[in-house]
């Protein structure tokens, strides 16, 4: 874009130069190759410093150089290694983000290359978007540069740095601006409402996961994984009869040891003589030296106990690890924290985890009108929705830990904001995006992060997620029960597996019993299953009361563009 500084230009009320500093904000150290520019648009807490590439202009490989260069400058750096992984990325980029870089530093760390590289969603190959070894870059732009003459207005290009063992790897969001109708596009796209699945997208890809920590899997409920579950001992970790019968010694047939019978829970050891029988009971642990004959497969008279002549020759014990072995991984990183997993957990002897909790919740409900009473004053109206929001909190994989009010005062929402030490603020209400909005000017003032700023949807169009400086999530939802519940269902089930590092949740779909028109944006509407398996959905709700979901099964998300009869998705409520 000849004459502008385009890293300066604004898209989203922040600078290209801004948006690539907060995506790169996780690193330890972060170099500019560039003038410093008056107001900078950085996370306060990084490590960053300015450098110049020589001559001014000269290209790439010579601000690689200079990047380099700028890094190992300071005492407190530590002694740096050829296996250093150093991130490289053009401040041309309106959307990069943080877990997509960290996706480039995991690829290059997990692969036999020494420098991995993004490829856009036309599938070129950003060179200058990449993860490289520190040596292997250090040796590419040495080579690169050999014999060429500073004086030299223009240097060569990334491509002549490239070591031998590359790798790529697909990324969303890593288009650059190179032109003013590329600005124009992405300014666009920007103001542009997402739906719900591309707003879930930017949610499950902007939001860094919380800190990880070791706790007792059935102390977390709505949690994941963040390392995978090993078996602390294996499955049965003892010999144990599968079911009544008889432990035998030798081939057969076998005489009966009357006085002895072996029962779940039996310690010590029993000693079985080759030739003899004695009964076991189900979950028994199995004497040494013996198997186990289930009751069916045997026929007794007298002290004579012998295998039935048309039954199978098998052994009903399990035997030691027959279900898992030690070490064996039960679940993986990102798993959510179930009552199975918990149950295998126990059986497994694993006491403790590497785990991501549920996110912590503070729940605050917006407006001067709510009211407990059960008959309100003229003008003010009964809070329905602060009672039950918690109850669908949970549903959706958080944990709401306060519910409090907040008037519609600059300063109360300021509070709201700052106060607590919970992971998420889930506000309801005051979330139009007018001058006057409340909430809108406290993420303003706060210097929030946007990540969704409204939905095309209908209820929840003043839907908003944002993330303060401190990294605290704030979540605006619709002020009417209907919308704030409808709404909270669709999108804070990936916002909870975002900050605990699973995986996003399986969607699930269904056919309509009767013919739906679609609508230019997606319509939450309540939907009710019937005796075939099919779904039947309201064609219209009245959002200031829950009435709509006393009798229903779930809501359906009916997209823009779809035919009457096409699936539709299933958004899970609670069970009724």
């Amino acid at each position: 874009m000849p004459g502008t500084d385009k890293v300066l230009a604004t898209v989203d009320g922040r600078t290209l130069l801004g948006h690539a500093l907060a995506a790169t904000a996780f690193c330890d150290r972060v170099v500019v190759v560039g003038p410093r520019p008056p107001d900078l648009d950085a996370p306060a807490a990084t490590d960053l410093r300015f450098t110049r590439e020589t001559p001014h202009f000269g290209g790439p490989v010579r601000a690689l150089r200079a990047g380099l260069a700028a890094i190992d400058r300071g005492e407190e750096y530590a002694t740096p290694s050829d296996d250093d992984v150093v991130l490289t990325v053009s401040a041309d980029l309106p959307f990069v983000h943080e877990n997509a870089l960290r996706s480039l530093v995991g690829a290059l760390r997990s692969r036999e290359a020494d420098a991995v590289f993004a490829t856009d969603g036309a599938g070129r190959v950003q060179y200058l978007v990449g993860a490289w070894r520190r040596g292997a870059l250090q040796r590419g732009v040495a080579a690169a540069l050999d014999g060429v003459d500073d004086t030299m207005e223009r240097g060569p290009s990334v491509r002549a740095a490239l070591p031998q063992a590359t790798a790529t790897l697909a990324l969303d969001d890593v288009e650059d601006v190179d032109t003013p109708e590329d600005l124009a596009a992405a300014r666009t796209r920007a103001e542009r409402l997402p739906d719900l699945d591309r707003a879930r997208r930017a949610i499950r890809a902007r939001l860094a996961p919380l800190p990880s920590r070791r706790g007792r899997p059935s102390d977390h409920s709505g949690g994941c994984l963040a390392d995978p579950m090993v078996a602390a001992r294996p499955f049965p970790h003892f010999d144990t009869s599968a079911m009544d019968g008889w432990a035998v010694a030798g081939p057969g047939p076998w005489v009966v040891d009357d006085r002895v019978v072996v029962t779940a829970g039996a310690g010590g050891t029993t000693a079985v003589a080759d030739g003899r029988a004695v009964r076991i009971a189900t979950g028994a642990p199995v004497p040494v030296g013996t198997t186990v004959i289930r009751d069916e497969f045997t026929v007794r008279s007298g002290a004579d106990l012998r295998r039935r002549p048309d039954a199978p020759v098998r052994d009903d014990a399990r035997r030691v690890g027959e279900d898992w072995a030690l070490g064996a991984v039960l679940a993986p990183v990102g798993h959510p924290i179930t009552p199975a997993l918990m149950s295998t957990a126990l059986s497994a002897g694993v006491e403790t985890v590497s785990l991501r909790a549920a996110p912590r919740v503070d729940v605050v409900l917006s407006g001067d009108e709510l009211s407990d009473l059960v008959d309100p004053p003229p003008g003010a109206i009964r809070d329905t929705v602060g009672p039950v929001l918690p109850q669908y909190l949970r549903w959706c994989g958080l944990d709401p830990v306060s519910t409090r009010r907040c008037r519609d005062t600059d300063d109360d929402f300021d509070a709201a904001l700052a106060d607590g030490d919970a992971d998420v603020v889930v506000i309801v209400g005051a979330t139009g995006f007018g001058a006057a909005d409340p909430l809108a000017g406290a993420l303003a003032r706060a210097g929030a992060r946007p990540i969704v700023r409204g939905l095309a949807c209908r209820p929840g169009g003043s839907t908003s997620v944002s993330v303060t400086p401190s990294g605290r999530l704030v979540i605006g939802l619709p002020g009417n029960p209907f919308a704030a519940v409808a709404t909270a269902c669709a999108i804070l089930p990936d916002v909870a597996r975002a900050l605990t590092g699973g995986r996003a949740p399986r969607r699930q779909y269904g056919l309509p019993a009767h013919p739906i028109s679609s609508s230019p944006v997606t319509r939450l509407l309540p939907a009710t299953t019937t005796v075939d398996g099919r779904w039947r959905v309201a064609d219209s709700v009245r959002t200031a009361h829950l009435a709509a979901l006393v009798d229903c099964d779930a809501l359906a998300a009916v997209s823009p563009g779809r035919e009457p009869t096409d699936a539709v998705e299933i958004v899970p409520l609670p069970p009724r």
